[in-house]
């Protein structure tokens, strides 16, 4: 009944309020057609932005001729539409003051003024299949969980935390490799010591006649003697 009653009366804010309350998306967008045919951008491009659609936001406020604002909103939402819009801006405040329109710097010309430049273009490219998007409203308190930051420090966050997740990995490949390392020098080192103890002890004979044979241990000597097949005392 409300719905229908500011349908007839063309109440378009109340209609917003209406629609962006209970998440009527169908509604939203039904109401941005409706505010732009009746000249009411301001209504239009609010449903506009919460139905994610920044594109013809952008588009909107070129129409309605508020660059900067299209420029400003591009630098925060659609950075890769940046230059575009500067382009856009450059000419028409050229009219004005030439000075100032030659003051403006583009990101393609300029990347260093920008700060995080290439950080907010890949987010762009991130979001943006997911604009189309719209949770239901009983999943509110998940999202409404999320840590208040903004996509690009949550991009920086999420990169900084995959290189410490690399460099762990690359520590424990180390250790592996060093314990590796560790136990292959204690089995050639316990070879070694085997081997020491084989040719601690050595058997020499020697061409004597009476046929005496040493043999050299580790601990001592000791001799044992043949005198013609009689046993030594």
């Amino acid at each position: 009944m409300a719905e229908e009653c500011l349908l007839h009366a063309l109440d378009l804010s109340g209609l917003l309020l209406l629609y962006s309350s209970i998440g009527d998306a169908e509604g939203i967008t039904k109401l941005a057609s409706m505010a732009k045919e009746q000249g009411k951008n301001n209504v239009a491009f609010l449903c506009l932005f919460m139905l994610g659609k920044l594109e013809e936001c952008l588009q909107l406020l070129i129409e309605s001729n508020r660059i900067p604002e299209a420029a400003l909103m591009a630098r925060s939402y659609l950075p890769s539409k940046v230059p575009e819009i500067v382009a856009l801006w450059k000419k028409d405040l050229q009219k004005v003051n030439s000075k100032a329109a030659e003051s403006l710097a583009d990101p393609d010309e300029y990347p260093n003024l920008f700060e995080d430049w290439q950080i907010a273009l890949n987010v762009e490219a991130t979001v943006a299949p997911k604009r189309g998007i719209y949770p239901p409203a009983e999943e509110y308190m998940i999202h409404s969980e999320r840590p208040n930051e903004s996509l690009v420090e949550a991009f920086k966050n999420m990169h900084v935390q995959e290189e410490e997740d690399v460099h762990e990995e690359d520590v424990h490949d180390e250790e592996e490799l060093t314990n590796e390392n560790d136990t292959v020098q204690e089995v050639f080192e316990d070879d070694e010591a085997e081997e020491s103890q084989e040719d601690a002890v050595e058997v020499e004979a020697d061409g004597s006649t009476d046929g005496t044979i040493h043999v050299n241990g580790n601990d001592s000597e000791e001799q044992w003697g043949t005198n013609k097949g009689e046993p030594s005392a």
